[in-house]
């Protein structure tokens, strides 16, 4: 509980049940996956996390978030967000996006700004699981829009480890940009490390 307080800001501390921290925790150790690195103090931050290659990003984002009992806002597909599940995981910050309609994100994207002083919007800039040969811009514009930090967080199953990396501030070309974060997120090993 300690450890929480000073490695996560206040504003973003959760405050769920102990029994979901434990779960957490205990998925965390069981599976040997560790976090370096620390989260910003920066009230808005948009956490653009890869390389996305395996549907067990998933199940590790949601241990990472019950063990340190982060309060993270996630987007994800609306696929995931089934029936008899979607209550939970909007509880656990999911917010659906769906190709078809991007104004439905948009609002929901201003929902978390008008609701929270401060937040921390996790995105795959893949947009997908599957190898990609442009990352997807939104992300960007969503940054944009709501006046956030963008920080950069590697997923590394090579040796376990998510790393909570810097900052990157974008140069207004979308272009360079992309490929200067697909450099960043080559550093990495994903679960399948031939889709990135």
């Amino acid at each position: 509980m300690k450890q929480n307080k000073t490695f996560i800001p206040d504003h973003l501390i959760a405050n769920r049940p102990k029994i979901l921290k434990l779960i957490g925790k205990l998925a965390m150790k069981v599976t040997g996956w560790k976090t370096v690195g620390h989260f910003p103090k920066d009230e808005r931050v948009l956490l653009v996390a890869g390389p996305h290659t395996s549907n067990w990003d998933f199940v590790l984002a949601m241990s990472l978030i019950l063990s340190l009992d982060v309060n993270f806002h996630w987007i994800g597909k609306h696929s995931v967000f089934k029936k008899g599940f979607r209550r939970l995981l909007r509880k656990m910050g999911g917010i659906p996006v769906n190709r078809a309609n991007p104004a439905a994100l948009k609002q929901e994207i201003q929902n978390v700004t008008e609701k929270y002083k401060g937040f921390l919007i996790v995105i795959a800039p893949e947009g997908t699981r599957q190898k990609v040969k442009r990352l997807k811009s939104g992300f960007l514009r969503i940054a944009h829009e709501t006046n956030s930090q963008i920080m950069m967080a590697g997923i590394d199953f090579s040796n376990k480890t998510i790393e909570l990396g810097d900052f990157f501030s974008p140069t207004g070309n979308v272009e360079q940009d992309l490929e200067s974060i697909r450099e960043y997120f080559s550093n990495f090993s994903g679960k399948r490390p031939e889709f990135f």
